[in-house]
């Protein structure tokens, strides 16, 4: 096959990479795209270091096999602690994570106050948004919340409930009172919630999706590596579990805005 028609590797230890798969199909809707997401053992955030990072091999493996032409790390939790192991593994393919997009998009306008970062205790915990940020940008002020309630909310599909909007708003408090600009979404179950946290923290707060982010950083290094995708063939989407796909089709159907088919079992 053609490289430029290869397809995108994305993954997850579950449901949430989705809406980085959404954000892909709404920027690149000529690139195929393939996705793993590891159902049967998400969540990853309450597991070991050396853990992950198995895990996170194989499903690189097994992505490779599929040909793919960049890989997107879709899971704070792995992009936090086991980017190494995935770009070691993917040799010359391009590597793609929701924290570095999100990193850079957070320090992308200057002089806009604090940065807000939200996310799992998991990844406020290992600092890695922090620390690329930093890195990016030694001077910028942050100041991190973690919001545990958050993703069993968003599973539960109680988008603008209001236990979530008080939730929210007692989780929001500490940060909002550090007088933020911005606001970076750690996690990528977080972009459902966008009309509600919007609500919550005020029109003057820019909101920074890493689904979004991680699209645009694809399309710009698809483009500098001459590997996007051209022509009119429709782009073809396949998606591969480790448990039984009833549910990620059920929850994932609403991450992704559109119908899920193609899901296929893998059995390690």
């Amino acid at each position: 096959m053609n490289a430029s028609g290869r397809p995108i590797g994305v993954f997850d230890s579950g449901v949430g990479g989705l809406t980085v798969v959404r954000a892909l199909m709404e920027r690149l809707p000529l690139e195929n795209i393939v996705y793993f997401g590891d159902t049967a053992r998400v969540p990853y955030g309450v597991k070991s270091v050396a853990t992950i990072e198995h895990f996170t091999a194989q499903i690189v493996d097994f992505l490779l096999r599929q040909d793919v032409k960049m890989l997107i790390v879709a899971c704070n939790t792995m992009a936090a602690v086991a980017l190494k192991i995935v770009a070691a593994r993917a040799g010359d393919i391009p590597v793609l994570d929701v924290i570095e997009a999100g990193a850079r998009a957070a320090v992308a306008v200057p002089g806009d106050g604090c940065i807000g970062i939200i996310g799992t205790p998991t990844t406020i915990n290992s600092n890695a948004y922090a620390r690329r940020i930093y890195a990016l940008d030694p001077s910028a002020r942050i100041c991190s919340q973690a919001c545990p309630l958050f993703v069993p909310l968003v599973e539960e599909g109680w988008l603008d409930h209001p236990v979530t909007r008080l939730t929210a708003q007692e989780y929001l408090r500490p940060v909002l009172a550090e007088d933020i600009g911005s606001l970076v979404l750690g996690c990528t179950h977080y972009p459902l919630l966008k009309p509600l946290l919007r609500d919550v923290v005020g029109e003057n707060v820019r909101l920074i999706d890493s689904a979004e982010t991680t699209a645009e950083l694809a399309a710009t290094r698809l483009r500098q590596a001459g590997l996007a995708a051209g022509g009119q063939e429709p782009a073809t989407y396949r998606y591969f579990v480790t448990d039984v796909p009833l549910r990620f089709q059920t929850i994932g159907e609403r991450f992704l805005g559109r119908s899920l088919v193609g899901i296929e079992r893998v059995d390690w």
